[in-house]
């Protein structure tokens, strides 16, 4: 793989840039393997141990209260670690003991199995929103700004790829061993103790980085750091369009999984086919929105990119069955891949380099407590009315989302 990075990647990246660049890539197709093993048919199983609606929206809306206490607590302790590598491998080791504590639900009372997975999926967000938090600040760390976005839509286009193999890989074993609910909630715990042990791998492979780029590592107080932060225009402007278009965005999620599930029937082979669908579109569109931001800027990108994602809840109202479902995904991971992109490059953008870790927390435990808001109301609109309903509610959250881009196009970045 080394030898295939060299001939993509430019004749000035020097060695250790290449070496980066494998693990960044190695790093991320583990992550996608470790995701993959518990969180894509998540919701199925949540069902398949007696779960309702109710814990679909809580299993969505939790773990954003959860990761509200731990962010910038979890960041002001990275900033004064001496090892930011060592501290993140720690904090990634304890994230994967709680896909190991998966395994052990269904040895509990069949009332408390639904519930358990719940609260194991929350908790477990406390050092994933810290890990991911510092990670994005690490990344700049590791990757300079010419870089940056090369290595970030590189690392998509291989984890997309290895979503969409593995996959199918785990939907095909479900469909071949799982032919009752009791054997296909086996094969889901030897899933959760093969996604630990593949995360110790990829622990490792993050280890492997290096940092090139020395940017500033103390941190001020928090005081100081967040007047900081709400003091700067173009960041501000930002994160008002970004934790509105959130809003809506995870309003959507459990809607999307109960519309799947209850209404339309699909069980996981159905469930990956729409998955892999929408995985092999993003695949290809990454390198499209990596060029429309080069070309066009991130301002750009976001506005069209968050008005597609605002079409997704209509194309479900407008798909009465799984085949029809599976034809949107096609416009809908187009829209997704270029969302994903561009808000994380955006948000690098507008963080200056000094004190960047806290412009990464402010916006991260602020995009949580949307998470935790967001699928609660989709769940208050669907109780009061109904699936369609809710979901043209969350596609008018999204589009408002997307306006309010598309009124920032002019924001100027100085650092």
């Amino acid at each position: 793989m080394k030898s295939i990075l060299k001939k993509m990647l430019p004749n000035s990246y020097s060695d250790v840039n290449t070496q980066n660049m494998y693990y960044f890539l190695m790093n991320g197709i583990l992550f996608t393997l470790v995701v993959n093993l518990y969180k894509p048919f998540a919701q199925k199983l949540l069902y398949r141990l007696g779960g309702v609606e109710t814990h679909v929206s809580l299993y969505n809306s939790l773990p954003g209260l959860i990761a509200l206490f731990g962010i910038i607590p979890g960041v002001i302790y990275m900033c004064k670690t001496i090892s930011k590598k060592k501290t993140l491998s720690g904090i990634f080791l304890i994230s994967r003991f709680f896909i190991l504590l998966y395994a052990f639900v269904p040895f509990l009372p069949g009332p408390l199995q639904p519930i358990s997975f719940v609260l194991i999926t929350a908790l477990m967000n406390f050092p994933e929103a810290v890990s991911a938090t510092a990670l994005q600040s690490f990344t700049a760390d590791v990757f300079g700004e010419r870089e940056r976005a090369r290595a970030i839509t590189s690392k998509n286009k291989f984890t997309t790829f290895a979503n969409f193999l593995s996959l199918i890989l785990l939907s095909q074993i479900l469909k071949l061993f799982g032919t009752t609910n009791e054997k296909a909630i086996i094969i889901y715990q030897w899933f959760f103790v093969i996604a630990f042990i593949i995360g110790l791998v990829e622990i490792f492979t993050f280890r492997r980085l290096k940092e090139t780029i020395q940017n500033p590592q103390a941190c001020v107080n928090l005081k100081q750091s967040l007047k900081e932060v709400f003091g700067n225009k173009p960041y501000l402007e930002f994160l008002a369009c970004s934790l509105t278009f959130h809003l809506g965005w995870q309003m959507g999620w459990p809607l999307f999984g109960i519309y799947q599930i209850e209404y339309l029937k699909a069980d996981e082979t159905w469930l990956t086919i729409l998955s892999v669908t929408s995985s092999i579109v993003m695949f290809f569109s990454f390198g499209f929105w990596s060029r429309r931001i080069e070309k066009k800027g991130n301002n750009y990108a976001a506005a069209y990119a968050t008005l597609g994602m605002a079409a997704t809840p209509v194309l479900y109202v407008l798909s009465n069955n799984l085949i029809v479902l599976t034809l949107a995904g096609l416009i809908m991971g187009f829209f997704t891949a270029g969302t994903t992109t561009v808000l994380r490059n955006f948000l690098l953008e507008v963080s200056p380099e000094k004190n960047r870790i806290m412009y990464v927390a402010v916006h991260a435990t602020l995009t949580n407590v949307t998470l935790f808001i967001g699928p609660l109301i989709g769940n208050v609109v669907l109780k009061s009315s109904n699936i369609y309903i809710a979901l043209l509610v969350t596609a008018l959250m999204r589009f408002i989302g997307s306006v309010t881009f598309m009124r920032k196009r002019s924001i100027k970045i100085t650092s």
